[in-house]
C-alpha cells in the first residue's frame, strides 16, 4: 500500500490519540484477530465535526457483552450497542469519549468476522460484484491504519489485495448504476413548486455521477456519505469533468433550470469519459435512458 499521506490535521492528530485506548482494548481480546482505525481520522483529513471509525475483526461472532466490555478499559463515557448480537454481520456500536452522547467524541465501531471479510473480497474483487456495503468495507480497509492484533498481517494482506482495483469491477459498477433515470422529473417538481423533492432529485443524480467517477478512477465507494469534501474530489479523482466541485455546488445554488443544465452537462461529460476509458461499457444504452424526456399532458393524446 502507498503510505505517502499528507500530514494529518490537528483534529485528526488528537483524535488518533484519544481513540488509541479503544483500539488497544479490542486488540487485547483473545477472540479478536485484528483492529484498525479508519475514516477521516485515519486518512488525516478529519475536522472539528469528524467522528472516528474503528474496525474490529473477530475470529467468531462476538456476544453483545464482549463488545460492551471494551468500554471499561477504554474509559468510555457512554456506550450504545446499535446492532443486536442476533443480527448478521457487520454489527455496530457507538462509544462516546470524554462526555456522554451527543457531546463526546463518537467512535463508530464496526464489528465483523474475519471470514466474512474474505467472502466479501472474493465477491467484490474476485467475482466483480458491484455490492455497495462490500465496497464500503473495502474502502475502510484500504484507508485503515494503526492496525494491531494477533492477526494484523491479515488486514495488510487485504490491503495489498485491494490495492489493485479490477477493471472488470469498474465496468460492472457502471453498467449497474450508470443509467440515470427520469432526469425530466426536475421540470415536474418545479411546476409543483416542490423544492424539497427537487433537491433530493438533484442529490440522487449528483451522487450517481460521483459513484460512476469513482469506479472510472478505480476508487472504492459504495455510499453517497463518502462524498464529504467536494474539493478533495479533484485531488482524488484524476478523470473527471472540469471544475467538478464548483459545478456540483452550483447545481444547488442556481435557479432550477440553470442547475439542471449544469447537472445534465456533468452526466453527459461523465458518459463521454466512460466511453474513452472503458469502451467495453455500452454507453449509448446509458445515454438513451438519460435522454428520455416525458412530456406533460394537457389532454388525452389521439392515436
Amino acid at each position: 500500500m502507498d503510505d505517502r499521506r499528507p500530514d494529518p490535521t490537528q483534529a485528526a492528530t488528537w483524535r488518533r490519540a484519544a481513540v488509541r485506548p479503544v483500539l488497544e482494548a479490542y486488540a487485547a481480546s483473545a477472540a479478536v484477530d485484528a483492529v484498525m482505525l479508519s475514516g477521516s481520522t485515519a486518512r488525516g483529513d478529519a475536522d472539528r465535526w469528524s467522528d472516528t471509525e474503528v474496525g474490529v475483526f473477530w475470529s467468531r461472532p462476538p456476544t453483545a457483552e464482549e463488545r460492551a466490555a471494551v468500554a471499561r478499559p477504554a474509559h468510555a463515557a457512554d456506550l450504545r450497542v446499535v446492532t443486536g448480537a442476533d443480527a448478521n454481520p457487520p454489527w455496530y456500536d457507538h462509544i462516546y469519549l470524554g462526555a456522554t452522547r451527543p457531546y463526546g467524541l463518537l467512535v463508530e465501531v464496526v464489528h465483523t468476522v474475519t471470514g466474512a471479510v474474505e467472502e466479501t473480497l472474493d465477491a467484490v474483487l474476485g467475482s466483480c460484484q458491484p455490492d455497495g456495503p462490500g465496497l464500503d468495507l473495502i474502502k475502510g480497509i484500504v484507508e485503515g491504519r494503526e492496525i494491531s492484533g494477533v492477526r494484523a498481517d491479515v488486514v495488510r494482506r487485504w490491503q495489498a489485495r485491494a490495492a489493485t482495483y479490477p477493471r472488470e469491477l469498474a465496468s460492472a459498477i457502471i453498467q449497474s448504476d450508470g443509467a440515470v433515470e427520469q432526469f425530466w422529473r426536475w421540470r415536474m417538481l418545479v411546476d409543483r413548486d416542490n423544492p424539497l423533492l427537487l433537491a433530493r432529485e438533484f442529490m440522487r443524480i449528483g451522487s450517481q455521477v460521483l459513484n460512476l467517477l469513482h469506479a472510472l478512477n478505480g476508487r472504492y465507494c459504495g455510499h453517497p456519505s463518502a462524498f464529504k469534501r467536494l474539493d478533495a474530489l479533484e485531488d482524488e479523482l484524476k478523470i473527471t469533468p472540469h471544475d467538478l466541485a464548483a459545478r456540483l455546488r452550483s447545481v444547488f445554488t442556481l435557479p432550477a433550470p440553470e442547475g439542471a443544465a449544469v447537472l445534465r452537462g456533468l452526466v453527459e461529460e461523465t458518459y463521454n469519459l466512460i466511453e474513452v476509458h472503458l469502451p467495453e461499457v455500452d454507453v449509448e444504452h446509458l445515454r438513451t435512458h438519460f435522454r428520455s424526456n416525458r412530456q406533460p399532458l394537457e389532454a388525452l393524446p389521439r392515436t
